[in-house]
């Protein structure tokens, strides 16, 4: 569990044998025993985080079976390993219910549960960053069929989240041309040079981290996150999807950098080209894009 850099392309790499042990559950598309179930969530000792209406839980959140990172300070200072923690968010008690079904409420209750962890995770003192992210069906990354988050903390700041910091520097993290939803703390728009094609972005107006949302906030990205993954259902249908959340780092200082979250449809996949070149191909039309999510 250690970022190294590929001697071949000078790209970082983060070593971790133990995440190819994971097992999918897409082949039956069962949920018997499913971990995330409430009938099957035995191990007490690994919560983290559980919110709960009068008896029965809405989102809770354990540790990762198969961490992307451990956290062995003793290791990590011996320079043996990168430090972490990894959790595993579940969203709903409910195995086959997802973002295409979840009401603007079943968001604030994700967001909810989003800020705590963060804070959480955030807070220790080796830590550089954290990254939210989700995936949502096999061929977007997921292993497991029943809707669930993850968080990770790192003791590096990533690569990607090194550009946008640089970029935004340079003043190049604006695309308000090409918004499709706006309201007094938050615009979403469809980035015109996005990496990946029909990706979007939600970001925050004013705030720098993401740990200092409100609860008035969460109720506003429900409601965005609701009209946005309505719009995506009818436009692509129930196609698998990314999401992860940028904040700026704890120890970082750039005015100019606003968190956000990406939401990227999957509607293709990668291929030799992508590759074999690391260019990928943006085919989606951003203005008729931008009018059908409108609409």
């Amino acid at each position: 569990m250690k970022l190294i850099v590929n001697k071949h392309t000078g790209r970082r790499v983060l070593i971790n044998p133990i995440r190819d042990l994971r097992k999918s559950d897409f082949s039956a598309m069962e949920h018997d025993e499913c971990p995330f179930c409430p009938n099957y969530q035995r191990n007490e000792k690994y919560l983290r985080y559980e919110e709960k209406i009068i008896d029965h839980w809405i989102t809770r959140s354990i540790d990762n079976k198969f961490p992307a990172l451990i956290c062995d300070h003793d290791r990590h200072q011996r320079g043996e390993i990168d430090y972490g923690r990894h959790e595993v968010m579940i969203e709903t008690p409910e195995h086959f219910k997802n973002y295409y079904d979840f009401s603007e409420e079943d968001f604030f209750h994700v967001f909810r549960m989003y800020k705590n962890r963060y804070m959480a995770l955030t807070q220790e003192e080796c830590i550089a960053s954290v990254i939210i992210y989700k995936n949502h069906m096999k061929s977007a990354g997921a292993s497991k069929v029943h809707s669930h988050s993850q968080i990770l903390s790192m003791s590096f700041i990533p690569p990607e989240i090194e550009k946008e910091i640089k970029m935004s520097q340079l003043g190049s993290f604006s695309s308000e041309q090409y918004k499709i939803y706006e309201d007094e703390s938050f615009i979403a728009f469809i980035p015109p040079d996005a990496f990946f094609s029909g990706e979007l972005i939600i970001r925050h107006k004013s705030s720098t981290q993401f740990q200092s949302i409100t609860e008035q906030e969460m109720k506003q990205l429900g409601t965005i996150f609701y009209h946005i993954f309505g719009k995506i259902s009818q436009i692509y249908g129930f196609i698998p999807f990314n999401t992860y959340l940028h904040s700026l780092p704890k120890d970082v200082c750039a005015d100019e950098y606003y968190w956000h979250i990406h939401v990227i449809p999957r509607k293709g996949k990668f291929g030799g080209f992508e590759l074999g070149t690391g260019l990928y191909i943006n085919s989606l039309d951003i203005d008729s894009a931008v009018k059908k999510f409108k609409k």
